[in-house]
Protein backbone atom coordinates (compact mmCIF):
# COMPACT_ATOMS: atom_id res chain seq x y z
CA UNK A 1 0.00 0.00 0.00
CA UNK A 2 1.30 3.13 -0.97
CA UNK A 3 2.05 5.75 2.11
CA UNK A 4 -0.29 8.31 0.24
CA UNK A 5 -4.04 6.69 -0.48
CA UNK A 6 -5.82 7.77 -2.85
CA UNK A 7 -9.16 9.12 -2.77
CA UNK A 8 -10.37 5.81 -4.48
CA UNK A 9 -8.67 4.03 -1.28
CA UNK A 10 -10.09 6.22 1.25
CA UNK A 11 -13.66 5.98 0.29
CA UNK A 12 -13.73 1.62 0.27
CA UNK A 13 -11.15 2.00 3.34
CA UNK A 14 -9.05 -0.84 1.51
CA UNK A 15 -6.28 -0.24 4.07
CA UNK A 16 -8.83 -1.88 6.35
CA UNK A 17 -10.50 -4.19 4.04
CA UNK A 18 -7.37 -5.45 3.07
CA UNK A 19 -6.44 -6.15 6.65
CA UNK A 20 -9.24 -8.52 7.90
CA UNK A 21 -8.06 -11.87 6.54
CA UNK A 22 -5.26 -13.40 8.08
CA UNK A 23 -1.07 -12.60 6.76
CA UNK A 24 0.05 -15.30 4.79
CA UNK A 25 2.50 -16.56 7.40
CA UNK A 26 -0.37 -16.90 9.71
CA UNK A 27 -2.67 -19.14 7.66
CA UNK A 28 -3.52 -22.81 8.98
CA UNK A 29 -3.18 -23.70 4.92
CA UNK A 30 -3.17 -22.07 1.93
CA UNK A 31 -7.39 -22.52 1.33
CA UNK A 32 -8.02 -20.64 4.52
CA UNK A 33 -7.68 -16.99 2.73
CA UNK A 34 -10.14 -18.39 0.17
CA UNK A 35 -12.11 -19.83 3.05
CA UNK A 36 -11.74 -15.90 5.36
CA UNK A 37 -12.71 -14.17 2.00
CA UNK A 38 -16.22 -16.12 0.97
CA UNK A 39 -17.58 -15.61 4.21
CA UNK A 40 -16.60 -11.99 4.44
CA UNK A 41 -17.67 -11.06 1.01
CA UNK A 42 -20.98 -12.75 1.80
CA UNK A 43 -21.62 -11.01 5.01
CA UNK A 44 -21.14 -7.89 2.75
CA UNK A 45 -23.61 -9.37 0.03
CA UNK A 46 -26.11 -9.97 2.91
CA UNK A 47 -25.52 -6.55 4.38
CA UNK A 48 -26.55 -5.23 1.36
CA UNK A 49 -29.43 -7.35 1.16
CA UNK A 50 -30.52 -6.13 4.47
CA UNK A 51 -30.51 -2.63 3.38
CA UNK A 52 -32.42 -3.18 0.06
CA UNK A 53 -35.45 -4.75 2.32
CA UNK A 54 -35.64 -2.70 4.72
CA UNK A 55 -36.19 -0.04 1.46
CA UNK A 56 -38.88 -2.33 0.31
CA UNK A 57 -40.49 -2.89 3.41
CA UNK A 58 -41.14 1.31 3.46
CA UNK A 59 -41.74 1.77 -0.37
CA UNK A 60 -44.63 -1.06 0.23
CA UNK A 61 -46.05 1.09 3.14
CA UNK A 62 -45.84 3.75 1.37
CA UNK A 63 -47.65 2.50 -1.72
CA UNK A 64 -44.58 2.69 -3.78
CA UNK A 65 -44.56 -0.83 -5.63
CA UNK A 66 -41.96 0.11 -8.70
CA UNK A 67 -39.48 1.13 -5.93
CA UNK A 68 -40.14 -2.10 -3.98
CA UNK A 69 -39.99 -4.36 -6.94
CA UNK A 70 -36.50 -2.92 -7.93
CA UNK A 71 -35.01 -3.39 -4.37
CA UNK A 72 -36.51 -6.84 -4.74
CA UNK A 73 -35.05 -7.12 -8.11
CA UNK A 74 -31.49 -5.86 -6.99
CA UNK A 75 -31.90 -9.01 -3.77
CA UNK A 76 -32.93 -11.60 -6.33
CA UNK A 77 -29.17 -10.89 -8.13
CA UNK A 78 -27.53 -10.69 -4.85
CA UNK A 79 -28.73 -13.74 -3.80
CA UNK A 80 -27.68 -15.04 -6.98
CA UNK A 81 -24.43 -14.52 -6.22
CA UNK A 82 -24.48 -15.44 -3.12
CA UNK A 83 -25.40 -18.70 -4.67
CA UNK A 84 -22.85 -19.16 -7.01
CA UNK A 85 -19.52 -17.81 -4.49
CA UNK A 86 -20.35 -21.09 -2.39
CA UNK A 87 -19.08 -23.00 -5.66
CA UNK A 88 -15.34 -21.95 -4.22
CA UNK A 89 -15.88 -23.51 -1.26
CA UNK A 90 -16.02 -26.79 -3.59
CA UNK A 91 -12.35 -26.59 -4.57
CA UNK A 92 -10.63 -27.12 -1.13
CA UNK A 93 -10.10 -30.83 0.01
CA UNK A 94 -11.86 -32.31 2.77
CA UNK A 95 -8.45 -32.36 4.47
CA UNK A 96 -7.91 -28.13 4.35
CA UNK A 97 -11.16 -28.19 5.59
CA UNK A 98 -10.71 -30.04 8.64
CA UNK A 99 -7.61 -27.78 9.01
CA UNK A 100 -9.04 -24.45 8.83
CA UNK A 101 -11.96 -26.24 10.88
CA UNK A 102 -9.59 -26.65 13.71
CA UNK A 103 -8.39 -22.68 13.64
CA UNK A 104 -12.31 -21.26 13.63
CA UNK A 105 -12.49 -23.51 16.46
CA UNK A 106 -16.70 -24.04 17.34
CA UNK A 107 -17.27 -20.96 15.16
CA UNK A 108 -20.53 -21.86 12.69
CA UNK A 109 -22.36 -20.48 9.48
CA UNK A 110 -25.26 -20.47 11.66
CA UNK A 111 -23.62 -17.58 13.77
CA UNK A 112 -23.79 -15.72 11.09
CA UNK A 113 -25.31 -12.19 11.40
CA UNK A 114 -25.81 -11.86 8.05
CA UNK A 115 -27.75 -14.82 7.83
CA UNK A 116 -29.83 -14.81 10.90
CA UNK A 117 -31.14 -11.03 9.19
CA UNK A 118 -32.17 -12.94 6.12
CA UNK A 119 -34.39 -14.75 7.97
CA UNK A 120 -36.17 -12.40 10.22
CA UNK A 121 -36.48 -10.03 7.35
CA UNK A 122 -39.06 -11.93 5.47
CA UNK A 123 -41.35 -11.38 9.09
CA UNK A 124 -40.89 -7.72 8.73
CA UNK A 125 -41.80 -7.22 5.50
CA UNK A 126 -44.88 -9.02 5.46
CA UNK A 127 -46.61 -6.44 7.66
CA UNK A 128 -46.11 -3.65 5.11
CA UNK A 129 -47.36 -6.26 1.89
CA UNK A 130 -50.64 -6.82 4.22
CA UNK A 131 -51.29 -3.31 4.40
CA UNK A 132 -50.55 -2.52 0.92
CA UNK A 133 -53.04 -5.00 0.03
CA UNK A 134 -55.84 -3.43 2.20
CA UNK A 135 -55.51 -0.20 1.31
CA UNK A 136 -55.74 -1.73 -2.52
CA UNK A 137 -58.74 -3.16 -0.94
CA UNK A 138 -58.17 -6.84 -2.60
CA UNK A 139 -57.30 -10.37 -1.29
CA UNK A 140 -53.82 -12.68 -2.08
CA UNK A 141 -56.91 -14.97 -3.05
CA UNK A 142 -58.49 -12.62 -5.57
CA UNK A 143 -54.98 -11.84 -7.27
CA UNK A 144 -53.80 -15.67 -7.55
CA UNK A 145 -57.13 -16.14 -9.08
CA UNK A 146 -57.08 -13.37 -11.87
CA UNK A 147 -53.51 -12.53 -11.81
CA UNK A 148 -54.08 -10.03 -15.05
CA UNK A 149 -56.44 -8.21 -13.12
CA UNK A 150 -53.75 -6.82 -10.84
CA UNK A 151 -50.25 -7.85 -12.43
CA UNK A 152 -48.72 -5.19 -10.55
CA UNK A 153 -49.38 -6.77 -7.10
CA UNK A 154 -49.12 -10.55 -8.97
CA UNK A 155 -45.98 -9.61 -9.71
CA UNK A 156 -45.07 -7.95 -6.65
CA UNK A 157 -46.25 -11.56 -4.82
CA UNK A 158 -43.91 -13.71 -7.09
CA UNK A 159 -40.78 -11.51 -6.64
CA UNK A 160 -41.66 -11.73 -2.77
CA UNK A 161 -41.53 -15.75 -3.35
CA UNK A 162 -38.65 -15.63 -5.44
CA UNK A 163 -36.92 -14.17 -2.87
CA UNK A 164 -38.35 -17.03 -0.28
CA UNK A 165 -37.31 -19.65 -2.77
CA UNK A 166 -34.00 -18.17 -3.40
CA UNK A 167 -33.17 -18.14 0.32
CA UNK A 168 -34.16 -21.93 0.43
CA UNK A 169 -31.90 -22.94 -2.33
CA UNK A 170 -29.13 -20.76 -0.62
CA UNK A 171 -29.61 -23.03 2.91
CA UNK A 172 -29.75 -26.37 1.19
CA UNK A 173 -26.65 -25.43 -0.98
CA UNK A 174 -24.65 -24.68 1.91
CA UNK A 175 -25.82 -27.90 3.73
CA UNK A 176 -24.53 -29.66 0.33
CA UNK A 177 -20.90 -28.33 0.96
CA UNK A 178 -21.17 -29.43 4.38
CA UNK A 179 -22.05 -32.98 2.80
CA UNK A 180 -19.13 -32.76 0.01
CA UNK A 181 -16.60 -31.39 2.53
CA UNK A 182 -17.40 -33.86 5.98
CA UNK A 183 -20.14 -36.33 4.50
CA UNK A 184 -23.92 -36.59 5.31
CA UNK A 185 -23.33 -38.51 8.21
CA UNK A 186 -20.67 -36.92 10.53
CA UNK A 187 -22.28 -34.23 12.51
CA UNK A 188 -21.45 -30.52 12.17
CA UNK A 189 -20.70 -28.29 15.47
CA UNK A 190 -24.67 -27.77 15.16
CA UNK A 191 -26.07 -31.96 14.31
CA UNK A 192 -25.51 -33.92 11.00
CA UNK A 193 -26.42 -31.90 8.26
CA UNK A 194 -28.63 -34.47 6.87
CA UNK A 195 -31.11 -33.59 9.71
CA UNK A 196 -30.18 -29.75 9.48
CA UNK A 197 -31.42 -30.05 6.15
CA UNK A 198 -34.66 -31.70 6.22
CA UNK A 199 -35.55 -29.31 9.10
CA UNK A 200 -34.69 -26.12 7.23
CA UNK A 201 -36.74 -27.16 3.99
CA UNK A 202 -39.79 -27.43 6.94
CA UNK A 203 -39.88 -23.50 6.54
CA UNK A 204 -41.32 -21.24 4.56
CA UNK A 205 -40.59 -17.65 4.74
CA UNK A 206 -43.53 -16.32 3.40
CA UNK A 207 -46.39 -19.05 4.09
CA UNK A 208 -49.04 -17.03 2.90
CA UNK A 209 -47.81 -17.24 -0.82
CA UNK A 210 -47.62 -21.22 -0.39
CA UNK A 211 -50.55 -21.89 1.56
CA UNK A 212 -52.36 -19.16 -2.10
CA UNK A 213 -51.11 -22.08 -3.93
CA UNK A 214 -52.22 -25.08 -1.87
CA UNK A 215 -56.10 -23.61 -1.61
CA UNK A 216 -56.22 -23.19 -5.33
CA UNK A 217 -55.06 -26.59 -6.69
CA UNK A 218 -57.42 -27.76 -4.02
CA UNK A 219 -60.26 -26.43 -5.66
CA UNK A 220 -59.07 -27.53 -8.67
CA UNK A 221 -58.41 -30.84 -7.83
CA UNK A 222 -62.19 -31.08 -6.42
CA UNK A 223 -63.50 -29.88 -9.46
CA UNK A 224 -61.68 -31.51 -12.08
CA UNK A 225 -61.63 -36.22 -12.26
CA UNK A 226 -58.46 -36.18 -13.71
CA UNK A 227 -56.61 -33.92 -11.12
CA UNK A 228 -58.80 -35.56 -8.42
CA UNK A 229 -56.89 -38.71 -9.41
CA UNK A 230 -53.35 -38.68 -10.56
CA UNK A 231 -52.29 -34.58 -8.85
CA UNK A 232 -51.67 -32.00 -10.78
CA UNK A 233 -48.75 -33.59 -12.47
CA UNK A 234 -50.97 -36.16 -14.02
Amino acid sequence: MSATLTDYEKYLRTEELLALQKAAEQLSCHDELQFQVVHQVAELWMKLCDHELTGVARALTGGEVPRAMRGLERVRRVQHLLLEQLGLLDTMAPKDYMTIRNALGRGSGQESPGFKRMLQLPVEIWPSFEKLLADRKVTLRQIYEHPDAQPELFNLAEAMIEFDQNLQMWRQRHLTLVYRQIGAGTPSLKGKPSELLAEGMKHRFFPPLWAVRDELFAEWTQGHPYGAEKGYHG
